[in-house]
């Protein structure tokens, strides 16, 4: 496997998150054909940019090799890894993959995108897949750059590596992560102070619902009225800590948590 497909190169801190209410929300979808010039300029800006910093310049060149890269074979090789792609207000903005075997082949995230939780997405995504297969564990040859998210994300170093591309030594490091977590619930209740809480929590909800029921990973999730029209009875079930974890990310940066950032949680979480 060439060394450029191994190393992954992620969003330096993916818990960053923008918290600007108008920061649009991380879509994954499959790849395509038509991500194919998107997806491979993603691969050599993250490369050339936010792995340079632990990457000699020659180690650098021998790693991107753009000249070698030619649009066809980029997009064959993304569709034979059953690709995905992170979208953020329609742009490609990272990608991943994951094979039979739970190997993560290539994770890159688009440097002008970094601190927008791209990298908590696709991981969470790449994990609910790997789960939904039923697979036990995911492994990946890590760059010096991504292993700390990794690391973050439940990853731990198995072997540092050191392989020879074009003549010129990298490092990396292999990396896995038992898939042997359970399911995640939360249950509890939203309690509003005021009948204009209560109105925001009831305009956003819909949308709340719909994204939210539409992530990997999520069981279940209801927000129901109780008798008390200030108070909201909120049940959630993830199949995995990581489905959680990216669902809370999401959430952090939306609409509705913008809208409803004030209004009391009491909630407790089982399975974490």
């Amino acid at each position: 496997m060439p060394h450029g497909h191994a190393q992954s190169t992620w969003d330096a801190d993916p818990v960053d998150l923008n918290t600007d209410a108008d920061t649009p929300a991380v879509i994954i979808r499959p790849y395509c054909q038509a991500d194919a010039t998107d997806t491979l300029a993603i691969f050599l800006a993250a490369v050339t940019e936010t792995a340079a910093a632990d990457y000699s310049r020659e180690q650098i060149q021998a790693w991107a090799r753009p000249e070698a890269r030619e649009l066809s074979a980029w997009h064959t090789a993304m569709q034979a890894r059953n690709s995905c792609v992170a979208t953020v207000d329609g742009a490609p903005a990272g990608f991943s993959d994951v094979d039979a075997e739970g190997h993560i082949d290539m994770m890159f995230v688009a440097p002008r995108y970094l601190g927008r939780g791209v990298a908590r997405q696709l991981i969470g995504h790449v994990e609910a897949r790997a789960r939904q297969e039923q697979l036990t564990e995911l492994t990946a040859d890590v760059s010096i750059t991504a292993r700390p998210f990794f690391e973050r994300s439940g990853f731990t170093v198995e072997a540092e590596q050191h392989p020879v591309t074009a003549g010129v030594q990298l490092t990396n490091f292999k990396m896995k992560k038992k898939l042997v977590g359970g399911e995640v619930s939360l249950s509890g209740q939203l309690v509003c102070r005021t009948q204009d809480q209560a109105e925001t929590v009831r305009e956003y909800l819909q949308l709340h619902l719909a994204l939210t029921r539409a992530e990997p990973g999520c069981l279940s999730f209801n927000v129901t009225r109780t008798s008390n029209p200030l108070v909201w009875q909120v049940e959630e079930r993830f199949e995995h800590a990581s489905a959680f974890e990216a669902h809370q990310e999401r959430v952090a940066s939306s609409e509705w948590g913008h809208a409803t950032a004030g209004i009391e949680r009491r909630y407790s979480v089982i399975g974490l």
